[in-house]
């Protein structure tokens, strides 16, 4: 695996974080994600990977649309 390819098991790795009834609206905001600049990106999973480590609750589409909303302003973290 490359620096930017994704594992063999990110689907289901992602699938096993995310509410089952909110996919759809999960991979929508991921793909709007995708569309950010690569420092917004950077940020989004930064945010993304700690809401996974504090939490083991499924995530749900407002908590990660929030994120890409907080990765999106110039002076977040």
């Amino acid at each position: 695996m490359t620096a930017h390819e994704l594992p063999d098991d990110f689907a289901d790795t992602l699938a096993r974080v995310v509410e089952p009834d909110e996919r759809e609206d999960v991979a929508e905001i991921i793909e709007a994600a995708t569309r950010l600049d690569d420092e917004a990106l950077g940020r989004f999973l930064r945010l993304f990977a700690a809401r996974v480590r504090e939490s083991s609750a499924p995530i749900r589409a407002g908590e990660l649309r929030a994120l890409l909303e907080q990765a999106s302003r110039p002076d977040a973290p």
